[in-house]
């Protein structure tokens, strides 16, 4: 099935989509007493509810008509219409059961709805595709380890050679799990001493943000390396997640536990959405320890390394 949502038919689908919501959110503004009247819905005290619904749905319609211009850029969009949809959907054929709403108004609703989901995924599966592409070669980690260096003006094999390294790739800052990560690591700060390792974060935003992020968890400044361009995290082999890595039912749990429970919350994005972390110790130059990520929402526990 995969095959056949190449990129011209995602682009026609989109459009389609796009002119269906654009309509079909018009009518809804302009005659929403006439539509529930002829699906024998009754009419409610404020219509401008489903004015306002109608407005929507005809907003969403403009997003995806931007996006079928580039499915890649504006997966996003994609993205928000799938879930709209897949809620849409479970809403309508709860109605549908309840019969809360008559039985033929909830059935257009949720055909209307669940058409659309299996395009959407795939579209959505195929920008993953085109976005994940490696643009370069990674270089060697060896190479890298001997030019490359940390806010305190210190080279990975230098620190390694003093002390070993317990080297940490987080994702963007905006993600609420590397702010987890971050958190959970400056708690046992005085652990990870004892064990004679030295920290040193890998990310990819700037070097001044950089400072400025971990001044937020640590009362001391940390070694931490800008990674913008990813270099240290291909020469590990650390790759972008999957569709199910970064938005599987289990990152949504613990997204919602570590975002609002932890209170770690969520910013804007800085660098690769997709990318996944991990944690490697570097010992005299070589890695002796690794641990990768599996999914976004992956935690690191002390208690896995080794003793060394």
């Amino acid at each position: 099935m995969k095959n056949m949502f190449t990129i011209e038919a995602n682009e026609k689908i989109l459009k389609a989509a796009g002119i269906y919501s654009i309509l079909w959110g018009f009518i809804i503004f302009l005659i929403p007493r006439v539509i529930l009247q002829f699906f024998g819905v009754e009419i409610p005290h404020v219509i401008e509810f489903w004015q306002l619904t109608g407005m929507i749905v005809g907003v969403i319609g403009v997003g995806y008509c931007i996006a079928s211009q580039d499915t890649g850029k504006y997966w996003p969009i994609v993205f928000v219409g799938f879930l709209g949809n897949l809620l849409g959907a479970l809403v309508f054929a709860k109605a549908l059961v309840s019969v809360s709403l008559p039985p033929f108004f909830a059935s257009i609703l949720l055909v209307s709805t669940a058409i659309w989901l299996v395009p959407f995924y795939f579209i959505l599966h195929a920008a993953y595709d085109e976005v994940v592409q490696e643009d370069s070669p990674p270089k060697q980690f060896n190479d890298l380890i001997r030019f490359v260096r940390t806010s305190q003006n210190k080279t990975l094999l230098e620190l390694s050679n003093q002390q070993n390294v317990l080297l940490v790739f987080v994702r963007h800052f905006g993600c609420t799990f590397c702010r987890e990560t971050v958190s959970e690591m400056a708690k046992i700060d005085e652990a990870i001493l004892g064990r004679k390792l030295t920290v040193v974060f890998v990310h990819m935003s700037d070097r001044s943000y950089g400072d400025e992020f971990f001044s937020k968890y640590y009362d001391h400044a940390v070694h931490h390396i800008s990674d913008p361009g990813r270099a240290l995290y291909k020469s590990l082999n650390l790759r972008r997640g999957s569709l199910y890595q970064l938005l599987g039912p289990m990152t949504w749990i613990r997204g919602i536990y570590a975002g609002v429970f932890k209170g770690h919350g969520l910013g804007e994005f800085e660098g690769d959405s997709m990318q996944l972390g991990g944690v490697f110790v570097l010992s005299h130059g070589q890695i002796i320890f690794e641990q990768k990520a599996n999914s976004a929402s992956h935690l690191f526990q002390i208690s896995t390394l080794p003793e060394v």
